[in-house]
C-alpha cells in the first residue's frame, strides 16, 4: 500500500507567485558603461619618411620621363591652352602651364638617346627582319644562299631603311605621317597576302622580305587604334580574296 504524503510547502498562493514572477521580470541588470577607444592612442596614416627624414611618396618612385608621358597623355597641357585661348585660364592655370612647359623641354634636352642613334637602332632590327625572310623565301624554294649574300643584301637596304625610319620617327606625331602610315602598313599587307595566293614564283616572292619587313615596322609604329584598324583590312583582303576571278 502506497501512502501519499503531501508537502504543505509546495502549497504557495497564487498571488504570492504572480508578486514573486513580477519582480523577477521588472528586476534589469545595469548596462555596463560604453568605453570610447582612446583618441591619443589611434595611430594615422601618413607618408613614409626617407634616410634623410623627409616625407617619402610613392609619386617619388615613379621616372621623370614616365611623369612626363602621363602628363603628355592625359592632355593637361592642350587643356591649359584652350582655356587660355578663351580667356577661362586663371594665373594658377598659367604657372600650372608654364612649369609643365619648362619640365617638358628639360625632358627633351635630357633625351637620354638622340634621334639619328634611334633611327639606327631600328635600322638595324629591320634589317635583321629583312633578312630573316630573305633567307626564308630562298629556303622555300630549295636555292641555297649564303650568310655573306644575305647579308650584302641587307647592307643594300639599309639606307633605304634609315631613310624611312628616320623620317617617320622625326615627323610620327603628325596626322599626315600617321594616315600616311597606315595607307602604307595595309597596301603591304594586302599586297604581302597577293603575292602568297597567286604569285608564288620565285621571282615575285622575292619582294615579299622588303613587304613583310615595312608591314610590321608600320604596324609597330602606329598606335593602337590604326594597327587595329590594318590587321582587319589585312584580314578581309585574305578572306575575301577580289583577285581570285581576275587569276
Amino acid at each position: 500500500m502506497v501512502t501519499i504524503i503531501e508537502d504543505e510547502t509546495d502549497n504557495v498562493p497564487l498571488a504570492h507567485s504572480l508578486q514573486e514572477l513580477t519582480t523577477e521580470s521588472t528586476r534589469v541588470e545595469a548596462a555596463p558603461p560604453l568605453e570610447y577607444p582612446n583618441v591619443s592612442r589611434i595611430v594615422r596614416a601618413g607618408p613614409k619618411l626617407g634616410a634623410d627624414g623627409k616625407p617619402h611618396y610613392l609619386i617619388d618612385d615613379i621616372p621623370d620621363n614616365e611623369k612626363q608621358r602621363l602628363i603628355r597623355e592625359s592632355g593637361l597641357l592642350k587643356k591649359y591652352a584652350k582655356d587660355k585661348s578663351h580667356g577661362t585660364g586663371s594665373d594658377h592655370g598659367s604657372d600650372v602651364e608654364d612649369e609643365l612647359q619648362e619640365l617638358q623641354e628639360e625632358y627633351d634636352r635630357a633625351s637620354d638617346i638622340p634621334l639619328w642613334m634611334d633611327a639606327i637602332i631600328y635600322t638595324v632590327g629591320l634589317a635583321a627582319v629583312y633578312g630573316l625572310f630573305e633567307a626564308l623565301v630562298n629556303q622555300q624554294y630549295s636555292v641555297e644562299v649564303t650568310v655573306m649574300e644575305v647579308i650584302q643584301r641587307m647592307a643594300k637596304v639599309a639606307p633605304a631603311l634609315y631613310a624611312i625610319v628616320y623620317g617617320t620617327l622625326r615627323f610620327r606625331k603628325t596626322r599626315v605621317v600617321n594616315l600616311v602610315m597606315l595607307v602604307a602598313a595595309c597596301v603591304s599587307g594586302c599586297y604581302f597576302v597577293h603575292l602568297n595566293l597567286h604569285s608564288p614564283r620565285l621571282g615575285i616572292m622575292r619582294r615579299a622580305p622588303g613587304l613583310v619587313t615595312m608591314w610590321i615596322y608600320f604596324t609597330f609604329l602606329m598606335d593602337v587604334r590604326p594597327a587595329v584598324i590594318n590587321a582587319v583590312v589585312v584580314a578581309l583582303f585574305w578572306l575575301i580574296d577580289p583577285f581570285k576571278q581576275v587569276i
